[in-house]
């Protein structure tokens, strides 16, 4: 009988930033043409007037005093029937009385030369219309997320601008700002209202559509979810299998320097989530062999600080990419600390991977890192009868030599709650066990004679 004692434990994950602009899959992307580009190939990427690359940033707007648009798009399009997750730094600029932000589109219109209007039209949508590329100002087919430093919501425009008062985001399709034709209304992006702060602010977007999920997160803080199908057929894109991707920004007559840096973009990647450990109530799983080669204790202890209750669930993998859950969801509460221990009776030989999934109150998804534990061999000459026992079983097991020996029991957390020392002789033993004081349940017997160990399941009626 093969099986795995697993505990699982909570560390803190660091995550990795590229010294390039743009990676996709990690390959670096490189920039096609210099100014205004009029072509687009594959690996490549281009860049609108005023966006220059510097580093591993690229500078969208500038410190000038004019109205300016700029745009930035990957050559090679997604598949929005795949996963994908974006994660980037972004500096909004340090004037508060300036606008007017950033955002990341997805659009069908086209590439290279696709930009929207200045100003407020952040460079997707109209606002002040000097400048737009590649047919009417808005772009469109497009879902744009925008990052909006300023409010024009009291301006007179009509439609009037779906905006709010605090620096936020929203998503909008087809360039056209207006609630109507908002995905997801105003969602402040922090609590002091303002990222006009010169600093650099972490944002990752992922979009799951197995969910269908389409998440934000800003600072390392889930800001916004929306579960609308943005792959659907004719529903956001002609083609969702091939869509272009990018930044876009503006600002007003006022100086302002915008920019984004340390893009990575990954696509058809599982587990695909933006969660990550910025405290002690983040997920993270780690086994370890602790009994020899045929199993491995994992440790479950969960921290959770907020106010909804979640389900946790562990999941299996014997390639690392498909998983299927193993275990039955678990509550985690409110406001506590709780444990439990699991063991998978029928790991695989060789490889085993584990991961730990989160479901919250709002149906929202987190998957933990991927822990790997390798099993070597399985205990099969070890028996024990009757099974399920009553008070009394026999077990029975081959030895190579005459070697001293240990019988052990554990519960399923793990708890000694029997142990007995002997001399096995070579070739076949038989070591009566007496379980009549043990509470019916599930137990984990282990023969261990100082250079391996066996187990097997027992359950008492």
């Amino acid at each position: 009988m093969r099986k795995l004692l697993l505990t699982i434990s909570l560390t803190l994950v660091a995550l990795p930033f590229f010294t390039q602009s743009i990676t996709t899959n990690g390959v670096v992307l490189t920039e096609t043409t210099a100014g205004n580009p009029s072509v687009c190939w594959a690996g490549g990427f281009d860049l609108l007037y005023p966006a220059v690359q510097s580093g591993s940033c690229i500078e969208m707007t500038t410190g000038g005093g004019n109205f300016e648009s700029s745009a930035v798009w990957a050559c090679d399009p997604i598949n929005l029937n795949q996963t994908f997750k974006v994660s980037f730094t972004a500096n909004f600029g340090s004037d508060n009385g300036a606008g007017d932000g950033l955002a990341f589109v997805l659009q069908s219109e086209g590439v290279p030369q696709v930009k929207g209007g200045q100003g407020g039209g952040i460079g997707y949508s109209y606002g002040n219309e000097v400048g737009c590329q590649g047919g009417t100002c808005p772009i469109s087919p497009s879902l744009a997320i925008e990052f909006d430093t300023y409010d024009h919501s009291s301006a007179p425009l009509t439609p009037p601008i779906n905006d709010a008062a605090c620096d936020h985001l929203s998503i909008q399709k087809n360039g056209l700002m207006d609630a109507f034709n908002s995905v997801l209304n105003p969602v402040c992006l922090n609590s002091s209202g303002s990222v006009i702060d010169g600093a650099d602010h972490t944002v990752c977007i992922s979009w799951d559509p197995a969910l269908p999920a389409l998440e934000i997160y800003f600072d390392g803080v889930s800001v916004a979810v929306s579960n609308v199908n943005i792959a659907a057929p004719f529903a956001y894109f002609f083609n969702p299998s091939s869509v272009y991707w990018g930044f876009t920004s503006a600002k007003g007559p006022a100086p302002q320097q915008q920019s984004v840096c340390n893009v990575i973009m990954e696509t058809n990647i599982s587990p695909c989530n933006c969660a990550v450990a910025l405290s002690d109530d983040r997920l993270s799983l780690e086994a370890e062999p602790i009994y020899g080669l045929e199993t491995a204790r994992v440790g479950l202890t969960l921290k959770h600080n907020g106010e909804n209750k979640n389900l946790i669930q562990i999941e299996r993998s014997a390639d690392g990419k498909s998983f299927a859950p193993i275990s039955d969801m678990h509550t985690w509460g409110e406001h506590s600390i709780d444990g439990f221990s699991f063991i998978d009776f029928s790991p695989f030989k060789g490889e085993n991977y584990y991961r730990l999934k989160m479901m919250d109150s709002r149906n929202d998804i987190r998957y933990s890192n991927i822990s790997f534990v390798r099993i070597e061999s399985f205990a099969d000459d070890l028996f024990i009868y009757p099974n399920p026992v009553l008070e009394k079983a026999i077990v029975s097991f081959s030895s190579n030599d005459k070697s001293e020996t240990a019988l052990t029991v554990y519960n399923l957390f793990g708890d000694i709650v029997m142990y007995n020392q002997f001399d096995s002789e070579k070739g076949l033993n038989k070591i009566e066990l007496s379980t009549i004081d043990f509470s019916a349940g599930v137990y984990i017997l282990q023969i261990h004679n100082g250079r391996e160990s066996k187990y097997l399941r027992l359950i008492k009626d």
